[in-house]
């Protein structure tokens, strides 16, 4: 009866894990009109972050967001995730991410927000494809954190549909 009760809350936990897993279709992340520029413009496919957005696969969602202007800008869709060394990262994909050389060295080395010493030993790469601009300005329904945030499906469709 125990391993009933036991082995029942585990299957809860997995469902309720997975059921999340589903609704949840990307992330939106704050960055600077210069940068959305050079992901919808010049072609630079490869977003990075060190906050760990465990959650996102393959075929998730990207939505920027610029921050000065309050509005979403556009998205694209995950290609492959990787979790490298900030210098083999550069190595690997320097001309594809949007940040350039002295902006990405910055990065790795001092967070953009408080300016603290970089702790993590990796950088999540997330390569995209299907880059889109949205044709009108989309807000968001809700609040915007300086990490960035996952979207569920609904809020994504409301997006979609403005």
């Amino acid at each position: 009866m125990i391993l009933n009760r036991l082995l029942g809350k585990a299957f809860i936990n997995i469902s309720i894990k997975n059921l999340i897993m589903t609704l949840i279709v990307g992330g939106i992340f704050p960055i600077s009109s210069e940068h959305a520029t050079r992901i919808f413009d010049d072609g630079r496919t490869a977003f990075v972050k060190y906050t760990r957005f465990k959650e996102l696969r393959k075929n998730s969602k990207i939505i920027f967001y610029i921050s000065k202007e309050k509005r979403l800008f556009g998205e694209g869709t995950i290609e492959s995730i990787e979790r490298l060394d900030p210098k083999t990262a550069w190595a690997c994909f320097g001309q594809k991410i949007f940040l350039d050389k002295d902006e990405f060295e910055r990065y790795s080395t001092k967070s953009p927000i408080g300016g603290n010493d970089r702790m993590m030993p990796e950088i999540t790469v997330y390569l995209l494809r299907g880059l889109r601009k949205y044709s009108k300005s989309h807000q968001l329904s809700t609040g915007m954190t300086p990490a960035g945030r996952y979207i569920n499906n609904e809020e994504y469709k409301r997006i979609v549909d403005q």
